[in-house]
């Protein structure tokens, strides 16, 4: 099933002996998975393309570990609207995710850092998000029938002023400020000023900041949570005990090629555990809602735990639903909306960064040279544009836990993550199918949010292991900028009206600005970390900068086994991965093309081209 056309006929004959062995009644045991097989191999390599099912069953993975956080984002942007449960805007949110992280991994893939990056919505830009609820044009405590929230803003201490949200208007500001906040991101990606942030951010500022976004979502798995405690404290048992005691486990799925029967295990509990969670607990509510077990009473808050609690949502949808440009009406621009995405999009190129080299580990490539790193983050600003304009309310990123999938599948191949973001387009237009998902009930996402939200808390802390612990100077820059983070947001939190110059504007802006842990927390460990005295060693910089340019032989050090033949990436040079064929001749054409930063530099295309050219001399010869 899994031999390959390409390469040499002894690496054919020897990956078919290892795949096809042992033969029991014309059935082929195939172990995608295996625990004596080194991670470093791979079956398919970045440029080799696997059979057209294996192609089609990988992407679907990596669509299927992605799908949770795509519905749960696109369900806290809903809340943060004020939309109501059952409407149509929930699933329009929904596609419009999907279509992003769609198009983003195809772009991002071939175009930007070239790298099988699997892209979707960033969780750091909830953050500002739930800050917003703070302000009271934002809260969602007085709804009217026509879906449009009133709040009292204080201008001064005598005079109080109504203004006036609808749904339609927050999306609006929502996508115009994401369009203008991305540009910064544009503009570090296009002008090479990645490298130079990067000197000043270390793991002494990615630990607090990351690790702030998982600790300020907290109240977003209580507000999910509270419509039942039990389903949800079920879910997340579910996803602990799939993700930690059963990741061995693999599960047959029977295969036919080449007129044989074959077994594919997979370790769906290791690869999907959040999904698996989230379909199980949806059942339970099924069951529940069945039996009568759950209120059918739309005041109780239990009744939100019911599987029909949000039924109108399907008859309501269209069968085709084509986001686009606007849909939602001319994006406007908030200046808090603005500051607090752009701290998000900060993060995330952080986070980005980081991903890449990851990948490249992964895939058994060298690491991205700057041009590829710079292009990446370029590509980035350049789809959260363009998510601005669809009006998602949130921008694109790389998810670690599907560059961590390649090490799982043995499949770093290009056009999977190509048949990935086809996939995710194609689905998200069939708007019946992203209803069927919109009707979730909300205790049977709070588990996954919880394990989700604590992936990141833990992601942050993972960065201090570089950091020297044992240093005075760290520890109180790391307790302080912690500390500031969360006590700075519950204060706007507990005390909205704490700031009243007299301007709204200002006083929004202020408001998101101390309401975003992950601002604050960021910006000043970055400030104490460059300006109080220390080492680069006690920083934590030296290895940092060590584990994300580590070099292409330690990542091939893999011992070379006779019965496993995986492709090595020896055959893959710098330039076959990070740049492109035609390069040489556009270069030939427009030379000035390599004085940009995310071009690959003039001097390596012409070695190449002398060295294509010096090849045809030899072999007309």
């Amino acid at each position: 099933m899994f031999s390959k056309r390409q390469g040499s006929n002894q690496e054919l004959d020897t990956k078919s002996t290892l795949l096809e062995k042992p033969e029991v009644d014309e059935q082929v045991k195939v172990d995608i998975v295996g625990e004596e097989i080194d991670p470093s191999k791979l079956y398919y390599t970045l440029t080799e393309n696997p059979p057209v099912p294996l192609t089609v069953a990988v992407a679907f993975q990596h669509i299927l570990m992605s799908l949770a956080s795509c519905l749960a984002t696109a369900f806290i942007i809903s809340d943060v609207i004020c939309a109501e449960l059952d409407s149509p805007i929930r699933n329009r949110l929904f596609s419009t995710t999907l279509f992003m992280a769609g198009i983003s991994t195809i772009l991002q893939t071939y175009l930007g850092v070239r790298l099988p990056v699997f892209q979707g919505p960033s969780s750091s830009f909830i953050v500002p998000l739930l800050a917003l609820r703070a302000d009271k044009a934002w809260a969602c405590d007085r709804v009217t029938a026509d879906n449009t929230t009133y709040s009292l803003m204080a201008e001064d201490n005598s005079t109080m002023a109504i203004t006036k949200f609808s749904q339609s208007e927050k999306l609006q500001m929502l996508s115009g400020s994401l369009m203008v906040a991305s540009l910064a991101e544009v503009i570090v990606g296009c002008t090479g000023m990645v490298g130079p942030l990067l000197r000043l951010i270390g793991p002494m500022t990615v630990a607090p900041t990351i690790s702030l976004i998982g600790i300020s979502l907290y109240k977003v798995t209580i507000i999910y949570a509270r419509s039942q405690w039990a389903i949800a404290l079920a879910g997340t048992i579910l996803v602990l005990v799939f993700a930690l005691y059963l990741p061995h486990i693999t599960v047959p799925i029977p295969t036919r090629s080449r007129g044989k029967r074959g077994v594919l295990r997979l370790p769906l509990f290791q690869l999907l555990p959040i999904l698996l969670s989230i379909l199980i607990m949806w059942a339970v509510c099924g069951i529940l809602t069945v039996t009568g077990v759950l209120t059918n009473d739309s005041d109780d808050i239990e009744f939100l735990a019911r599987t029909d609690a949000k039924s109108n949502i399907f008859d309501m949808t269209p069968w085709f639903l084509a986001p686009y440009p606007g849909q939602f009406g001319i994006p406007k621009f908030h200046t808090a909306v603005f500051i607090g995405f752009l701290a998000a999009i900060t993060a995330s190129m952080v986070e980005s960064v980081g991903d890449y080299f990851a990948c490249s580990k992964s895939a058994d490539v060298p690491p991205p040279p700057n041009h590829a790193v710079t292009r990446g983050i370029f590509m980035e600003g350049i789809c959260s544009v363009l998510s601005g304009a669809l009006g998602a309310g949130h921008a694109t990123t790389s998810y670690s836990g599907n560059v961590a999938a390649i090490n799982l599948t043995k499949t770093a191949s290009r056009i999977v993550m190509l048949f990935a973001g086809i996939i995710l387009v194609i689905i998200s237009v069939v708007g019946k199918f992203a209803a069927v998902f919109a009707m979730i009930p909300n205790p049977a996402l709070a588990g996954s949010l919880v394990v989700g939200f604590g992936m990141l808390i833990s992601l942050g802390i993972s960065a201090l292991k570089y950091v020297d612990l044992s240093s005075s100077r760290n520890l109180l820059i790391l307790g302080v900028s912690m500390m500031v983070g969360i006590m700075m947001s519950e204060w706007v939190g507990k005390y909205p009206d704490f700031v009243t110059s007299g301007n709204i504007e200002l006083d929004s802006t202020i408001k998101v600005i101390f309401g975003t842990p992950m601002f604050l927390g960021g910006i000043t460990a970055c400030l104490l970390d460059n300006t109080v005295r220390g080492t680069e060693e006690e920083r934590g910089l030296v290895a940092w900068r060590q584990s994300h340019m580590s070099s292409k032989s330690n990542a091939q050090t893999s011992n070379k086994s006779e019965k496993i033949k995986a492709k090595d990436s020896n055959d893959l040079t710098e330039a076959d991965v990070y740049e492109w064929n035609c390069i040489p001749a556009l270069y030939s054409c427009m030379p000035c093309l390599s004085k940009l930063p995310f071009m690959p530099p003039l001097r390596a295309k012409e070695t190449i081209f002398k060295e294509e050219a010096s090849g045809e001399k030899s072999s007309s010869v």
